[in-house]
């Protein structure tokens, strides 16, 4: 917080330093103009003497700009009590003037005076010029203006200076007490959530600052982890649920293998179910693999724009003879040149196993529809089936992995097929919607509309 604040103080002064030379340059770069612009007029007005009476007049002109004894009354209101004047003849000896005879250069440049008793020295910034015959003019005005105006700039910065470090500190305190504030609420939350209590979330203040866009996000991260060690709990009790039945019928099998076999044939077909056995669980191992891959959303960088409509349509020829073998009347309505954007060989996996659903799951002779449309701009895929249904109290259950309704259990199958659908349609962004075909099912996948 200290720190914050001593950042906070920083810049203030660093910015405060930036504006101080800045005013400082216009303010003295202005002067100095005013300054140089007062000189070239006196040397006007010197030289316009000249050249209308000669170097009487020019002399004249500068005692009235000077000030001197021999000035009438009526000038004295007009002198310039910083100025100063010295007019040479051509010899180079002093004619008039409040200085010593000045050496030229080119240009504006400054002479300094030496101190008069305890005063400090005076620093003149002047400029030569001839005025005719011979003569030449010097004129100059004091500096000290410049020093004086100096010094009152960095006085009132000083102030403002150090009012600007207070305030900084002041709001580096109140802001860095009001950061910490936050940041400790979220570590204190942290640390209550790796304890043990997963359903805290971070309150949101109802701004819409960064810091509830922070806390949202948070929220939403917790929210994932969360549904993700539900599903991992619910997984690992599955499987030894599911697992627990065909291990112990290949178990029997083997032992009865062993003890009950009385001859090669009753020994080979024993093994024979044995090997089915297995078969069957490494399917089921092989299944659950494939949705921890979909879920893990490793393929998504291969994602590209996939013709929906060749898909569908090549899924469709590819079950139409497995459907006339199970006695299933399959039909197809396919939109033209429908496009979405993913993984063919997942959505080739999502699709067939909503066919093979509607085909395992509906009694023979139940016609089956796969559909392909647009809706509201959105690609829309869709099985529908005229079986029995799902009631409605279970479509959300038979999504999860080894969930079967109890009119299915008789049937082949382990309970994956939803399960992998969810998740394929999930890494697509898609929504999955089962819904009442009135009667049977339909299946809905809704895509998001196709773009890039």
């Amino acid at each position: 917080m200290f720190r914050l604040a001593a950042l906070f103080a920083l810049l203030f002064l660093t910015l405060t330093g930036a504006l101080i030379l800045t005013v400082l340059w216009i303010v003295e770069g202005t002067q100095r103009s005013t300054l140089v612009g007062a000189n070239q007029a006196d040397i006007a007005t010197v030289r316009n003497g000249y050249r209308e009476e000669g170097l009487d007049e020019a002399v004249e002109v500068v005692r009235q700009r000077l000030g001197t004894p021999e000035t009438t009354p009526r000038h004295r209101h007009s002198l310039a009590p910083d100025a100063y004047m010295v007019i040479k003849n051509a010899q180079g000896e002093a004619v008039i003037g409040n200085l010593p005879v000045v050496t030229c250069a080119e240009g504006n440049f400054t002479i300094t005076l030496p101190a008069a008793g305890r005063g400090p020295e005076r620093r003149i910034l002047g400029v030569c010029a001839d005025i005719g015959d011979g003569a030449s003019l010097f004129v100059g005005r004091d500096l000290a203006s410049l020093a004086i105006t100096r010094e009152r700039i960095l006085g009132a910065f000083t102030w403002i200076a150090l009012g600007t470090c207070a305030f900084a500190v002041l709001g580096g305190l109140f802001l860095g007490r009001r950061f910490m504030g936050r940041v400790d609420a979220i570590t204190q939350l942290c640390e209550r959530i790796i304890v043990g209590h997963l359903n805290e979330r971070i309150p949101l203040r109802g701004r819409g600052d960064e810091w509830d866009r922070l806390a949202q996000a948070i929220n939403d991260m917790l929210d994932r982890i969360s549904a993700l060690l539900e599903n991992l709990q619910q997984v690992s009790s599955d499987v030894a649920h599911d697992l627990r039945t065909p291990l112990a019928r290949l178990r029997n099998r083997l032992e009865l293998a062993r003890t009950g076999c009385s001859s090669m044939e009753d020994y080979s077909v024993a093994v024979s179910r044995a090997i089915n056995d297995t078969d069957h669980l490494l399917s089921i191992f092989s299944a659950l693999l494939r949705i921890s891959q979909v879920e893990a959303g490793t393929r998504v960088q291969s994602f590209s724009s996939v013709c929906a409509t060749e898909l569908v349509e090549r899924i469709y020829q590819l079950y139409l003879p497995v459907a006339e073998d199970c006695h299933h009347p399959l039909s197809r309505s396919i939109a033209d040149d429908i496009y979405v954007r993913g993984d063919e060989e997942l959505l080739t996996q999502m699709f067939s196993n909503l066919i093979e659903n509607a085909l395992h799951h509906t009694p023979a002779a139940t016609p089956i529809q796969v559909t392909l449309e647009l809706t509201d701009g959105c690609p829309v895929a869709a099985v529908i089936d005229g079986g029995p249904g799902i009631p409605l109290n279970e479509r959300e259950k038979v999504l999860r992995r080894f969930y079967r309704l109890s009119n299915s259990r008789s049937t082949e199958g382990h309970g994956l097929g939803l399960a992998l659908v969810a998740a394929v349609a999930e890494l697509h962004g898609a929504r999955l919607e089962l819904r009442d075909a009135g009667p049977g099912l339909r299946v809905n996948v809704v895509f998001r509309p196709e773009s890039g």
